[in-house]
């Protein structure tokens, strides 16, 4: 049996013994108890800020409905910036379990998911993951690792559809940087093109603190590549596409998670596709009304991220709500049996903590904005789910 998988085995044994006296109440004054929810993230980063905005919301949604536990649960965000930094991940993580938060919706890179999972894995901690796709985070047997997303692997298998059946890529170039989840999604997908189609597959990778792509591009036009796929992280998006418009690209370009909440209008070679995690917005009737709520509480469009966080904050409600305690492994055991009904359907974790069946929709853009082309799943039935909700 796997070290960490051990540690959460013997946690187990005493938490059910004795939970009930180590875990403090945090009454308040009106007799309720407090869950602090600890959300993690470079909090300067626009698109953080809006998942954070997503996660008050379902924290101030969350109180104002009546559950029947046995004490009222009060909920309070306790937000802590790590500025992206692996090593500052690791001190908020050891804040977090000092301030004996029932569970925490970040980190937001994968550098700093994987950074303090060991601190949450043997304080028995919750870890719900909303932005890294980074198989590596639920391979480390961990047993407090969640995600609400897909994997690196569900990723690349969708992103292989989109650039073969749908682009009809001949000549596919991979373009990604140095980050953990850039190389991690390169890899899976190379693998994936190469799998299927033994098309020409030209693959770089460039520093992920580097604006410059000119290079890189010309590389992959003097290939004669009709489609490029980015496969790194937003941060980037802004001078890529540049690139591209300023070399007049023809190429098709596939961009990954997030790059739907960038304006790429002003830099459009008409080519612009993004393959973003689950269903299309127009589908489902419980999004409009996030968006509704979301717009008058904070004067702005969500983003995708405030949709995950807002997703992810609420499965960790219900987790200490079924668990009926404010913190502790109670709540991760519950979050490993949830079946919570997020904005576009089902939300399951498998043993290793994987979202299950994941779903990820195909857009192009084409002004005044994106347009969903295709809708990929292994569960067909996620729509449906979806236009229910």
């Amino acid at each position: 049996m796997p070290q960490s998988k051990r540690r959460i085995t013997w946690g187990l044994g005493l938490g059910l013994l004795a939970w009930q006296c180590f875990l403090p109440l945090s009454a308040t004054a009106d007799g309720s108890r407090t869950a602090l929810i600890g959300f993690a993230a470079r909090l300067s980063d626009s698109l953080a800020q809006s998942a954070r905005q997503g996660t008050e919301l379902a924290v101030e949604e969350a109180n104002q409905q009546r559950y029947p536990e046995s004490e009222p649960i009060q909920f309070v965000l306790l937000a802590q910036d790590d500025q992206g930094n692996p090593h500052l991940a690791v001190n908020v993580a050891r804040y977090f379990v000092k301030s004996r938060v029932a569970g925490v919706i970040g980190h937001w890179s994968s550098e700093s998911i994987l950074a303090a999972g060991r601190t949450y894995e043997e304080a028995g901690i919750a870890q719900i993951n909303f932005t890294s796709s980074s198989s590596q985070v639920t391979r480390q047997g961990y047993q407090t690792s969640f995600r609400v997303i897909g994997g690196t692997a569900d990723l690349a298998v969708s992103l292989a559809d989109a650039a073969i059946d749908v682009l009809q890529g001949q000549r596919v170039a991979i373009i990604g940087n140095d980050s953990a989840y850039s190389v991690a999604l390169s890899n899976s997908l190379a693998a994936e093109v190469v799998a299927r189609s033994k098309k020409v597959l030209q693959r770089t990778t460039i520093s992920a603190k580097t604006s410059d792509f000119n290079a890189v591009l010309k590389a992959a036009v003097d290939e004669h590549a009709d489609v490029i796929v980015f496969s790194a992280y937003v941060v980037q998006l802004g001078a890529f596409v540049k690139a591209v418009k300023r070399l007049g690209i023809k190429a098709k370009i596939l961009l990954t998670s997030g790059a739907s909440n960038q304006n790429v209008t002003a830099e459009d070679n008409g080519n612009f596709y993004v393959l973003e995690p689950d269903i299309q917005q127009e589908h489902c009737r419980s999004w409009k009304t996030f968006e509704q709520k979301f717009q008058r509480r904070f004067g702005r469009p969500s983003t995708t991220y405030a949709r995950y966080a807002y997703n992810a904050t609420n499965t960790l409600i219900q987790a200490v709500r079924q668990a009926d305690v404010v913190n502790g492994l109670p709540v991760t055991l519950a979050l490993h049996k949830i079946h919570y009904m997020g904005l576009s359907g089902a939300i399951m974790f498998d043993q290793a903590g994987n979202s299950i069946n994941p779903a990820y929709t195909l857009y192009h853009f084409e002004a005044p904005g994106w347009r969903a082309v295709q809708f990929f799943s292994p569960d067909q039935r996620k729509i449906g789910q979806c236009i229910k909700g």
